[in-house]
């Protein structure tokens, strides 16, 4: 028979395990960029793709008080259109877990599918900056003003369709703390004034550029070199299409051990670009980790 103190390690075997809280691993906030784009919702009844169609400009001309007017413009146009793809994630419970799980660790399972659909409608999103006609800044690059302050005056002003705001920004992380270089370059040589300087040095970049609201979106990649990509675009530049509305699908599985629940939640919806080449534009920056 063994001798000696007895302390909790020596009986832990005969301790319950008890959970006093429990917790989702913290995620990037999510439906940044849906909330940005344009909706739209294809209707029940009208086919599986989305159509929009765009009337062509017709030209106008000077006429004097004797010409004969007889020069009829073409009506004429295009269609965009998209096809809502499907998006789902499929969940399995056992009922042995159900039954034996501590209560507040089975009470965080219930978001983790949501969570993961709107994770995946955002970075679909955000995927779409690298399909853009254009990008601005490059690979190495830092991020200025200079560059989201070019992609909103060429939205603004392009030649074939301007873009009416709002005009949004969104940008890794990375790229903010450029911003808020940029902004706070002299500070440590002069007094911090009242204003956006000192807004910025308490609280990081916030608020506009050029009239562009700024985001920030933790799920933009950063790359090997390392390099991420963020866009500047007008809201009607990206249009969310909404096929379906999310629904869920269930099914018993009496055939798996103690049995149990296999849920599946679904959705339905695609991210296109509207006057493609004109109201958006891609951003892509260095993304080295800050150091200082």
């Amino acid at each position: 028979m063994p001798s000696g103190d007895t302390f909790v390690t020596t009986v832990e075997e005969g301790l319950d395990t008890v959970i006093a809280s429990a917790r989702i691993v913290r995620e990037y906030p999510h439906n940044i960029m849906p909330k940005l784009v344009d909706r739209a919702t294809l209707p029940e009844g009208t086919g599986t793709s989305w159509r929009e169609f765009a009337a062509d400009q017709i030209t106008a001309q000077n006429y004097g008080e004797t010409d004969t007017i007889d020069n009829p413009q073409e009506l004429d146009g295009s269609v965009l259109s998209g096809t809502p793809q499907l998006s789902a994630v499929h969940t399995f419970v056992g009922r042995r877990v159900a039954g034996r799980l501590n209560s507040k660790a089975y009470a965080q399972l219930g978001g983790l599918a949501q969570n993961a659909i709107n994770r995946l409608m955002d970075t679909d999103g955000l995927a779409m900056f690298a399909t853009a006609t254009t990008t601005l800044a490059g690979t190495a690059t830092s991020l200025t003003s200079g560059h989201i302050r070019a992609g909103v005056e060429r939205i603004a002003s392009d030649a074939n369709e301007p873009g009416d705001p709002p005009y949004y920004v969104v940008l890794h992380g990375y790229g903010l703390y450029d911003l808020s270089s940029e902004v706070l370059g002299g500070v440590g040589t002069y007094n911090i004034p009242e204003g956006f300087t000192r807004e910025t040095y308490m609280h990081g970049f916030t608020g506009m550029v050029e009239g562009a609201e700024v985001w920030r979106d933790g799920l933009i990649t950063v790359n090997a070199t390392p390099d991420a990509r963020g866009g500047v675009f007008a809201k009607k530049g990206l249009v969310l299409i909404q096929g379906f509305a999310p629904w869920k699908e269930t099914r018993e599985e009496p055939q798996k051990g103690y049995g149990g629940m296999s849920v599946w939640l679904k959705d339905e919806y695609l991210y296109i670009e509207r006057s493609p080449g004109n109201w958006m534009y891609g951003l892509l920056h260095d993304a080295t980790a800050p150091t200082s």
